[in-house]
C-alpha cells in the first residue's frame, strides 16, 4: 500500500469516507438532533449489523461458496466475536454520517446555504475516499502480480 501499512487500510478508509464528514456535519447539526434518539439509533444499527456479520462470517467458514469474509491483513488485528474492530466502527461512523446527512439535506432544502455546499461536497468526498484506495490497490495488485 506504499507509505501506510496495510493494517490501517480499513480504519483509514472508514475515517475518511464516513468519520470526518460525520463529525463535521455533526458539529453544525448536533443542536437539531435528539442525542438520546441518535444514540439509540446508532446502538440499534450496531447491534443488528453485528449480529448479521457474526452469523455471516461464521457461515462463510463452513461454505466455500459464501464470500462474506474480512481481509485481516488490512485491519488493525483487534477482533471481537470474530469481527475486526473496524467493522463495529463502520456501523457507528456510517450511522452518524447517514443521520447528519439526512438533517443536512433537510436544511439545504429549506435554503440553508452552508448545507447546500456541505452535502454535495461530502458526497463527493465520500465517493473519492472509497474509490481512490480501491483504484490504488487495484493498480498495485496489477503491478505486483
Amino acid at each position: 500500500m506504499g507509505i501506510i501499512s496495510k493494517k490501517f487500510y480499513y480504519s483509514l478508509t472508514l475515517l475518511f469516507a464516513f468519520g470526518i464528514p460525520a463529525f463535521i456535519e455533526g458539529y453544525f447539526l448536533i443542536d437539531r438532533i435528539n442525542v438520546t434518539n441518535l444514540v439509540s439509533f446508532v446502538f440499534g444499527i450496531l447491534l443488528l449489523g453485528s449480529i448479521w456479520d457474526i452469523w455471516a462470517t461464521r457461515h462463510g467458514r463452513k461454505d466455500s461458496g459464501w464470500l462474506w469474509q474480512f481481509n485481516f491483513h488490512e485491519t488493525l488485528g483487534f477482533k471481537f466475536a470474530g469481527l475486526p474492530i473496524e467493522e463495529y466502527m463502520f456501523y457507528i461512523f456510517a450511522s452518524l454520517y447517514i443521520v447528519f446527512t439526512w438533517e443536512a439535506i433537510n436544511l439545504a432544502q429549506h435554503g440553508n446555504i452552508l448545507m447546500r455546499v456541505l452535502v454535495p461536497t461530502f458526497g463527493a468526498w465520500t465517493l473519492l475516499a472509497i474509490l481512490i484506495p480501491i483504484m490504488k490497490k487495484s493498480r498495485n495488485d496489477k503491478l505486483s502480480g
